[in-house]
């Protein structure tokens, strides 16, 4: 009995505990559904086995969605970045920005590098340039559009794959033909990477580019997206209604929910690739921003209930928060047109309740509702929460008018009454079974003439575009293994032997700061081979050896060494040959105010200033440098005797003042202040380098100025420009330009004092003018440096002024081993 009752404890005991944890788990599921309920997830429908793991992913979902608002990510997956290992990693949570989807271009490889710590904080700094985003770098890419910063800028975005290309181009041929102000619209394509190509080649833009500008001055720009970003919210489509509709269930169908993480802000038009516009669709913008609301739907001719569209599986649950007799009665708008309000949409996170429901469907076998991406835009919009109010607008049928994919019998005479024609339906007009193509031909063939780019020459003149642009490829071939090689230089660590290791180690007071050894003449400067400390008791200073020349620190000081000189003592530099004329070259380096044109903000990196550093100080010229916040270390480092740094303070004047006009505030005073300059030229920082001395040839009474190969009259960039400064200014443009006047360009201005005194002066009062249009408009910068510029020497510097070599080398052609003139730009 004693052995019997011994072996019955353990039983007890053990029935006990299992007893307990029942209790614990009924008690923890109880706490689960109470938590859910309370979210509002279990308002209709029954609770299925993922409630939990959904609730249970909550927190690491909206901590995700905060990292992907991080602006210097790549175009990864949100859900799985790749690890530099090969795993799948969950990042952690990390500031609050808005993530952009880069264009293809150097942002790519550098963002990833940075992603996966492959380089530091600062490399990273320098791989990605504000002159390198999107693309352009040196590339002469036409990725901005001329009109920028105008707050009344036409958003229209298309997502598409290769096999609807063509329908884009008719459609934005016909965006354009209908706009009454195309110099105020842009054309954002998103399309997967794998298209990329595809589409570059077919709307003209350069390899290294993102976007172009054409004649009508309407940008066009690409987006590259990750496909992986995009497949949370795709949702299964059945064999039947693939074959019925089309391709509905592609990955480009469903990007329109992510626009808000390439256009910030912004209102946007949508449309579907498959469409043909014959209004103005600046009517819509204008709708949605009068009244308030986050979307606006297009009313069908013939109203369609969601009836059509939804489908109660009898297998699965589902949570849809309604009453399915009230679902089924909402009205099913197609979304192929569509207008949507990207602040508000973020802000509300509309995407998160489109996910949501694409969760849902797909895990219910597809069977929730027939179609791809309509069903869940609209039911996140329409199916409203107690207490909750409509979020969108509905627009008049007209303004997509449907069915032409398959409908056989509309009459022509009423498909010219419409405002947009959709041709949703599996016989697309570009295909050879197409509807109604007679009607969408035309806009396709307009598109090659309508929408060419505006080059150099002759209008028309495509055989010299043509030339033009191998000249460029040729170019761009023979400089890239240089460049690759420079860049690599750069970002890459170089392993430093025993032997400099102990040179270095000796020789502490000398430091490279930048190596310009001329490739072609030998290898690159090495601590104890080509460069070093004098022998010890020789006193401060260095030395180089054979075609070593750079510029180092030595005993703290910037010091530029094997040029002229091989034993160089503490700030030692080349010469002064512009002594003679007495010439100082001036520049500006703003980091705390937006480049109104790239969207951002410059980069504190000495890479950026190095091309100017390297040939301006070689060539014996002195370069001051106004900035407003530049980090002690790069001041410390390459302040010279030749190359100086001034700090002016940009709150001074206007904030409205672009970077590139307020510096012209500043030039005018320091020019004023320092009596000793008997000559000035004023050169952008970023893009200009010193091809020679330019003493000898700077001739009193002459203005000297940067002169780009387009013409002035009817250039949609600076009719943009004109148009902001308005009145008289306008009025001259539109009157009096002609078709012999270049576009004068501000990133190179020169001459005797006297004559820039003059031209600093006007400069100063013109965009102080109070009757400038733009004034008048509170919430828009002034940006107007350029139009200015051409005004003031066209109209009063006649005859006065110069440009061309030998002045400078002919714009954007990257003519960088010229020799032969003062000035490279680009």
């Amino acid at each position: 009995m004693v052995a019997r009752s011994r072996r019955q404890q353990p039983c007890l005991g053990t029935l006990l505990r299992y007893g307990l944890m029942l209790i614990g788990v009924v008690a923890l599921c109880s706490a689960m559904l109470l938590w859910s309920a309370h979210l509002g997830q279990l308002q209709g429908g029954a609770i299925d086995d993922h409630a939990a793991h959904h609730a249970a992913n909550t927190v690491a979902d909206q901590n995700l969605r905060r990292l992907l608002a991080e602006s210097n990510l790549p175009a990864t997956s949100p859900y799985q970045l790749p690890a530099s290992n090969g795993e799948q990693v969950l990042p952690s949570v990390a500031g609050n920005g808005q993530l952009s989807f880069p264009a293809e271009g150097p942002l790519d490889a550098a963002a990833a590098g940075a992603w996966r710590g492959v380089i530091n904080e600062a490399e990273a700094s320098e791989a990605v340039s504000s002159d390198d985003v999107s693309g352009s770098g040196d590339a002469d890419c036409q990725d901005v559009h001329p009109n920028a910063d105008s707050p009344d800028m036409l958003h229209v975005v298309f997502a598409s794959d290769a096999s609807q290309l063509e329908g884009v181009q008719a459609s934005v041929a016909s965006i354009v033909e209908s706009t009454a102000t195309p110099e105020e619209l842009t054309v954002h394509i998103m399309v997967q990477g794998k298209w990329l190509t595809d589409f570059k080649e077919k709307f003209g833009i350069g390899t290294e580019c993102s976007g172009t500008v054409t004649m009508t001055g309407v940008l066009i720009k690409l987006h590259a997206v990750d496909g992986q970003l995009i497949e949370r919210a795709v949702a299964k489509v059945s064999k039947s209604i693939l074959k019925e509709r089309g391709q509905i269930d592609t990955v480009e169908n469903f990007a329109r929910f992510y626009m808000h993480l390439i256009l910030d802000g912004k209102v946007v038009i949508y449309l579907d690739a498959d469409t043909i516009v014959q209004a103005d669709l600046a009517d819509l913008r204008k709708q949605l921003l009068e009244s308030g609301k986050t979307v606006g739907f297009v009313a069908r001719e013939h109203p369609v209930k969601m009836d059509k569209f939804l489908k109660k599986p009898k297998d699965c649950s589902f949570q849809l928060g309604a009453k399915w007799s009230k679902l089924t009665s909402l009205p099913a708008y197609n979304v192929g047109v569509f207008a949507v309000n990207l602040q508000r949409w973020k802000d509300q996170r509309a995407a998160e309740r489109v996910e949501e429901l694409v969760r849902q469907h797909n895990r219910c076998g597809g069977k929730l509702w027939v179609g791809g991406s309509q069903p869940p835009l609209l039911l996140a919009f329409l199916n409203l929460k107690p207490g909750e109010t409509e979020d969108y607008i509905v627009f008049d049928a007209a303004w997509n008018y449907d069915g032409l994919g398959w409908r056989k019998d509309i009459k022509k005479e009423k498909l010219k009454t419409k405002k947009v024609l959709h041709w949703n339906g599996n016989r697309k007009p570009w295909n050879s079974d197409g509807l109604y193509k007679d009607i969408w031909a035309p806009h396709r063939s307009a598109f090659d003439s309508l929408l060419k780019p505006y080059s150099a020459g002759d209008p028309g003149s495509a055989e010299q575009s043509q030339e033009v642009k191998k000249d460029k490829e040729t170019e761009k071939k023979e400089k890239k293994p240089k460049d690759q090689k420079k860049s690599s230089k750069e970002k890459t660590t170089t392993t430093l032997s025993p032997e400099e290791i102990a040179a270095s180690a000796a020789c502490p007071t000398v430091e490279i700061l930048d190596d310009w050894t001329d490739p072609g003449a030998g290898k690159k400067c090495t601590m104890g081979k080509t460069y070093g400390c004098p022998e010890a008791g020789s006193g401060p200073g260095m030395w180089t050896a054979e075609s070593c020349s750079g510029l180092f620190s030595v005993s703290g000081q910037a010091t530029v060494c094997g040029i002229d000189q091989k034993a160089c003592q503490p700030g030692t530099v080349p010469s002064l040959q512009s002594g003679s004329c007495g010439l100082m070259v001036l520049t500006s380096y703003f980091t705390t105010k937006k480049d109104w044109q790239r969207g951002k903000f410059a980069k504190a990196t000495f890479n950026k200033i190095q091309k100017l550093y390297q040939t301006a100080v070689s060539n014996g010229l002195s370069v001051s440098v106004i900035y407003d916040s530049l980090p002690d270390e790069l001041l410390t480092k390459y302040s010279s005797e030749r190359f100086n740094f001034v700090k002016v303070n940009l709150e001074e004047f206007d904030s409205r003042y672009g970077v590139n006009d307020v510096r012209y505030f500043f030039f005018n005073r320091l020019v004023q202040q320092n009596e000793d300059w008997k000559a000035v030229f004023i050169v952008d920082a970023f893009d200009v380098k010193s091809g020679m001395n330019p003493c000898s040839g700077i001739l009193p009474g002459k203005i000297y100025v940067g002169g780009e190969q387009d013409r002035l009259r009817k250039h949609p960039w600076m009719k943009a420009r004109f148009s902001k400064m308005g009145g008289k200014y306008n009025e001259w443009y539109t009157k009096k330009v002609t078709d012999k006047m270049k576009i004068l360009n501000c990133g190179l201005t020169g001459g005797r004092r006297d004559m820039m005194l003059k031209l600093l002066s006007r400069m100063v009062q013109v965009l102080q003018d109070p009757a400038l249009a733009v004034r008048k408009k509170d919430s828009e910068d002034i940006n107007l440096n350029m139009a200015a510029l051409n005004y003031i020497l066209y109209t009063e510097f006649e005859g006065k002024f110069t440009y061309g070599a030998p002045v400078h080398s002919t714009y954007k052609r990257f003519e960088a081993k010229r020799k032969d003139v003062w000035w490279i730009h680009k």
